[in-house]
């Protein structure tokens, strides 16, 4: 039987630990799939060069910026020119050491490599590959390039996100579902692996992003389907009940979400205002009624919540058990006392950009340990503690890599990156 502290040091193993993955993602999917395997234990090596870098480096000078910092931290960086004869060779050595591939390339671009699963899997049988394209890599518009906002139009999300009146899609900056892509490619990974446990042979995974939020929108799909023409858009609206959507609150660009989805929280929402005389009408007392005035009532109510800061509407609503939470700005999140408390802001001491908050793990378990939080790596940081820890090869040999161009290191120091 184990001891008290053998046993707790093997229940606060981190999942992933031993584990060797190498990420080739870029922008967001790919580069949060491998994410996930760091922070629980997993060595993730980032392969970039300064020809072909991820293109979320280059947003801001110094290939370094929040959002990379983000979707990067816990990794090492391993700079190679894939391009060169030498590079090539070093990379396939590495996939023989390797559990998980992860990449997220245009349509072609790891057959063009040299890296397509058919190769890597003659290399290393064992190995776990994981793939996503916008529309995937197969069907005609596989060649299509593009991240989360290039699937809105594709899935229907640009027409259903409109508002009703609008002669023209409005359009949104939001990346969804680059994030929920990266999530879900990290489950299927999983998957591959626990496969691989029982078969002793790897497998190929591929997730097409378009597919996905149509896969969620079953239900519109299935009404478009008894109904022609009756999936519409619907703005901030929905057909669930009235009010709902957006409201106007104290102070420049602050609002509230409010969701009155049945006659009892419509009665409870009268009570929280002090039951104005307005919204006595008798007209309002369904949600039939309520959402053939749909338009008075949002009216109505905004003139109730721009009296208040949004944070004090989300609070007296809670309070009265009807849905409702305020739209929060990041300076919001970065004081929520409810993230805090749940130890989902983290701080992180950055080069060379310095403090930074991000968030923390979505989820919590009461055997895994605190995950791994370390700063994102500058490009090649970690080329020569790879080349001579885990390819063996002598140092002269790197330096010589280094000097030709086949490797790189960070062009700021020129030595080797702690």
């Amino acid at each position: 039987m184990m001891g008290r502290k053998q046993q707790t040091k093997r229940t606060k193993a981190y999942p992933f630990q031993g584990l060797r993955v190498l990420d080739f993602g870029i922008g967001a999917v790919g580069v949060e799939i491998s994410r996930l395997f760091a922070e629980y234990g997993a060595d993730v090596i980032k392969v970039e060069s300064t020809a072909n870098p991820d293109f979320i480096r280059t947003i801001q000078p110094g290939g370094m910026g929040p959002p990379f910092a983000s979707s990067n931290r816990s990794k090492r960086s391993f700079g190679v020119n894939l391009k060169t004869k030498q590079g090539w060779k070093l990379v396939r050595r590495l996939v023989q050491e390797a559990d998980v591939i992860v990449e997220n390339s245009a349509s072609g671009v790891m057959e063009r490599l040299g890296l397509a699963y058919e190769v890597v899997r003659k290399i290393n049988p064992r190995v776990v590959m994981m793939s996503s394209q916008l529309l995937g890599s197969t069907g005609e518009w596989s060649n299509w390039v593009g991240y989360g906002p290039s699937s809105h139009m594709v899935t229907g999300l640009s027409y259903l996100w409109n508002d009703a009146d609008a002669d023209h899609p409005g359009g949104t900056q939001n990346i969804y579902p680059d994030h929920l892509i990266g999530r879900l490619g990290a489950l299927l990974a999983v998957a591959s692996l626990i496969q691989r446990e029982k078969t002793g042979i790897g497998a190929h995974g591929e997730i097409a992003q378009f597919e996905v939020p149509i896969g969620l929108l079953g239900d519109i799909f299935l009404q478009e389907s008894l109904h022609a023409g009756s999936a519409l858009p619907q703005g901030n609206h929905s057909v669930r009940g009235a009010p709902w959507g957006a409201y106007p609150c104290q102070g420049e660009d602050e609002w509230c979400v409010i969701n009155v989805g049945s006659d009892d929280q419509w009665q409870r929402l009268r009570t929280a205002m002090g039951d104005p005389s307005w919204a006595r009408r008798a007209a309002y007392r369904s949600t039939r009624g309520r959402l053939e005035h749909r338009a008075e009532l949002d009216r109505r109510l905004g003139r109730w919540t721009s009296a208040r800061t949004s944070r004090e509407v989300m609070t007296v609503l809670q309070e009265h058990k009807i849905p409702a939470g305020m739209v929060q700005h990041p300076r919001d999140q970065a004081e929520d006392p409810h993230l805090a408390k749940r130890g989902y802001l983290r701080p992180i001491n950055q080069p060379p950009l310095g403090r930074l908050l991000l968030e923390g793990p979505a989820f919590h378990g009461t055997r895994l340990p605190e995950t791994i939080i370390r700063p994102a790596p500058a490009l090649g940081q970690h080329t020569r503690e790879v080349c001579t820890g885990l390819l063996n090869m002598p140092e002269d040999e790197v330096e010589r890599l280094v000097a030709e161009g086949v490797l790189e290191v960070p062009e700021e120091t020129g030595t080797k990156a702690e």
